[in-house]
């Protein structure tokens, strides 16, 4: 089996030639940097002397209570207590971003992944602070670090991009012939991707709901039941305005399906390690403020987007 057959089947020739492209090829600038530079940094920080004083104290009265409190407050999410915790972070970043680039590109997001990331880092480590300091400072003085906080806020973009990425997508008729229906507000697959937001109050009800690995994280059935409301609520408010999300008719080649179950798949993973089932010592209040703010920053370019297409 030399050559590729008449019906476009794999064969030896076409894995070799794409193989020898993908070696030869450079990734796109983009896509470094959001690969590389973080990681390093990561890594160059684990490496400096004296970074342990970078872990944020939560014996402070408050983020902002003087100079050196407000930038460990921030530099904490950089530092990790031992390598196994730095690697950890540094897998699940590339993971994520293993999922999350190549659905930006589908998307026509990678710009806005780029931005979204200077907006995680900039904030989420402030936000995620305040909030462990607010929740856990009565509880334990014991210091805070890891990037998992940032990590989980990408992990909440790779919730809302998964949805812009499939509201893309063509669909085709049966035979392959080309797109059977036009653009529309809701994208071509007929999915609203501010179904997003379904989704998302759905896991937040089941995070609240389930008993998770550390103590101070109860379950909450009150804020649970509200947030299955908030999620039926936006589910009915969609349904009204844009009807069901529609994916019938769209024929899409087999590696772009195993990218949405893939990504599925680390999205759903994710929310439960981080949030769900988590060990003991994990910081779940930064988990938590890292999903919601990094679910929040792109679906906010999803409803301006939504609004801009609007008639009239």
């Amino acid at each position: 089996m030399t050559g590729g057959g008449d019906d476009g089947g794999p064969t030896v020739r076409g894995l070799t030639r794409a193989v020898i492209a993908a070696v030869r090829s450079r990734p796109p600038m983009d896509l470094f940097l959001a690969a590389v530079p973080i990681p390093a940094l990561l890594v160059a920080v684990s490496l400096l002397p004296g970074t342990e004083a970078w872990r944020f104290s939560l014996a402070a009265e408050g983020v902002l209570e003087n100079r050196a409190t407000l930038w460990t407050a921030f530099a904490s999410s950089f530092v990790h207590t031992s390598p196994t915790h730095l690697v950890d972070n540094v897998v699940n970043y590339w993971l994520l971003v293993a999922v999350a680039y190549p659905l930006s590109v589908i998307a026509g997001w990678r710009r806005r992944l780029l931005y979204a990331m200077v907006v995680f880092l900039a904030v989420v480590p402030l936000v995620s602070a305040w909030a462990t300091l607010a929740v856990l400072g009565t509880v334990t003085d014991a210091p805070a670090a890891g990037f998992s906080d940032v990590n989980a806020a990408l992990l909440g973009y790779l919730l809302v991009v998964w949805f812009v990425a499939l509201s893309s997508e063509r669909r085709r008729s049966g035979d392959g012939a080309e797109p059977s229906v036009t653009r529309t507000e809701m994208g071509e697959s007929g999915i609203d991707p501010r179904w997003s937001i379904v989704v998302a109050l759905a896991a937040l009800a089941v995070v609240f709901l389930s008993p998770s690995g550390v103590g101070y994280f109860p379950p909450l059935p009150n804020v649970a039941a509200l947030l299955a409301v908030a999620a039926v609520v936006a589910g009915v408010a969609l349904h009204v305005s844009t009807g069901r999300p529609r994916i019938a008719g769209l024929k899409l080649p087999a590696s772009r399906e195993l990218l949405y179950v893939t990504a599925g798949s680390v999205a759903l993973a994710g929310v439960i390690g981080s949030l769900v089932i988590v060990p003991f010592g994990s910081n779940v209040y930064a988990h938590l403020v890292g999903f919601v703010v990094g679910f929040i920053v792109p679906y906010v370019a999803v409803a301006v987007d939504a609004r801009g297409t609007v008639p009239g």
